[in-house]
């Protein structure tokens, strides 16, 4: 036997096989599974890593058989063989099917090889077993699903918490605003309706039908009782099976105490609303701090896992691109998720360096909220305006770059201290901005916090300028007053400059707005200049 060259008949052909002892030896012992195609499209040798990925044991099992028996090419069966064709070669995904019928993803890598007159003689196929890849992708799609889900459920607590009512507002209204957050923040809004029956008042969505439900929440406040009430329509698919999550459940758990809160909140404003105004402003801060503090932790665990996954995955992106480019190179573009290799190399760099930025971005603004929601009132704490404003920006950044392009911060170089609580100090400068914001007709028009030290007065003073709509000279001796609003339809209180006023002077300062119509407005606190020695 030559042990430099040998010869063997593929079967199902009359055509020989002419390898060398050394690629045959590779061919083999590969562990990469491969085999060999004849023209008939079956199966004329298999090396022992495809024996053993597909769980034969014994080759006869295997030669002479359709190679759709072991693996599925599907509609790409004709661009393969033009591809073989046009450039001998072609590299994809497919379903490949193992000796017990389970199934699993392969990547294959298929070279057309011929004979002496350049005539085709057989294909050859490289696979890979892709399996790991497809679960990582599936676990990294179930992440950003839950991710998505717990966003959804946030903007829908956010969504309740953030109901503005005045003196004018029914307890109906509210309601109504209410019910009508709930759907989009479940699974299937377009099927889903809500319902709140409290007292004499029953309240429900638009397309609301009596029909069977899926959840029904008692509600109780004082003497009165009530319940949420959300189901489902009957799908016209069979196949949907509509329920509610686990999570979902814990989420209608949490808008009907927030919907008993509210009803509470609207009846003692209603029986008390001039001497209890700054009671039911605290107590709303209170529940937000407190609501987010554990919204932050759901929030946290999926984005943990997406930051950790997409790491990894862009750092085994990394590594597979020079083997990757190698292969553009000698063999010309292939295909890479659906894109042309030569499209996909930069595009999944630059979606993977998207969902890191947007991990990323997350952590922030929690970390930021949580930051807000932890501080404890220390009345007397010396603390530097320059960070108290800094953090209030930051805690209303949002609300910033969604409203204007324009925006300017100019910090006190000498760093003044003030004493007092510097988490309501923030509590100012954020109403500032949010007033501000609502002001503004056009991103082009500019808003401006500026600090600056006053020594020979004693004083330190926070200034706000807008370009916004500005405030009629008749209405600015009460803009201050307890309930007095300009923005009634836009959901304003009318509590914030009032509260924010009582602050500052019990910290000493007072608060002084300067405005026009269509020529913005300037505010201003103005607080005690305080050393670090006294």
């Amino acid at each position: 036997m030559n042990i430099i060259e040998t010869t063997q008949t593929a079967p199902g052909t009359d055509l020989p096989v002419e390898e060398s002892w050394i690629a045959g030896a590779a061919i083999s012992s590969s562990i990469s599974p491969i085999a060999f195609v004849d023209l008939n499209d079956r199966i004329s040798y298999v090396n022992n890593a495809f024996l053993s990925i597909w769980e034969y044991e014994n080759r006869n099992d295997v030669l002479g058989e359709p190679v759709a028996r072991f693996c599925h090419f599907g509609d790409t069966n004709t661009n393969i063989k033009r591809k073989l064709q046009d450039k001998g070669g072609w590299i994809g995904e497919m379903v490949a099917f193992r000796k017990g019928g389970s199934r699993f993803p392969v990547q294959a890598s298929a070279t057309l090889l011929t004979g002496k007159n350049d005539e085709p003689v057989c294909m050859m196929i490289s696979f890979i077993d892709i399996s790991d890849r497809i679960n990582a992708q599936h676990e990294q799609q179930r992440l950003l699903s839950d991710l998505q889900e717990r966003i959804k459920e946030l903007n829908c607590l956010y969504n309740i918490l953030s109901i503005r009512h005045s003196a004018e507002s029914t307890l109906e209204v509210l309601l109504r605003r209410v019910i009508n957050a709930i759907p989009p923040s479940l699974q299937w809004p377009e099927a889903c309706y809500a319902r709140i029956v409290f007292g004499n008042l029953d309240v429900y969505t638009s397309n609301f039908t009596n029909s069977s439900y899926l959840i029904k929440i008692p509600l109780s406040i004082n003497n009165d009782s009530g319940f949420l009430e959300v189901g489902y329509y009957s799908s016209s698919d069979s196949t949907k099976e509509m329920c509610l999550l686990s999570e979902e459940k814990e989420l209608l758990e949490a808008a009907a105490r927030e919907i008993e809160r509210l009803i509470k909140q609207k009846c003692a404003e209603d029986e008390l609303r001039s001497s209890r105004e700054r009671l039911l402003h605290a107590d709303k801060l209170s529940s937000i701090g407190a609501l987010s503090t554990g919204i932050i932790h759901e929030i946290g665990n999926p984005n943990n896992f997406i930051a950790l996954n997409a790491g990894i995955l862009s750092k085994a992106w990394e590594n597979v691109l020079p083997v990757l480019d190698s292969y553009y190179r000698e063999n010309g573009n292939f295909s890479v998720a659906g894109l042309p290799y030569s499209e996909a190399r930069a595009e999944i760099r630059k979606l993977l360096a998207g969902i890191l930025e947007g991990s990323d971005r997350i952590k922030n603004i929690s970390s930021r909220l949580q930051s807000f929601a932890k501080n404890t009132p220390r009345s007397d704490e010396l603390f530097s305006i320059n960070e108290a404003v800094t953090k209030a920006v930051e805690f209303s950044r949002n609300s910033i770059d969604t409203t204007t392009a324009d925006f300017e911060l100019s910090l006190d170089p000498c760093n003044p201290l003030t004493r007092g609580d510097s988490v309501q100090i923030q509590q100012i400068i954020i109403n500032f901005l949010m007033n501000s914001c609502q002001a503004l007709l056009s991103r082009e028009d500019k808003i401006s916090v500026s600090i600056s030290s006053l020594p020979d007065e004693g004083l330190v003073k926070v200034t706000v300028v807008d370009e916004g709509t500005g405030i009629n000279p008749r209405d600015i001796p009460f803009v201050m007053d307890p309930f007095f609003s300009t923005k009634r339809s836009c959901g304003n209180t009318g509590l914030g400059l009032s509260i924010s006023n009582d602050i500052a002077v019990r910290h000493g300062g007072k608060i002084l707005l300067h405005s026009a119509p269509d020529s913005g407005t300037t505010a201003e606190l103005i607080l005690p200049l305080i050393s670090e020695r006294q």
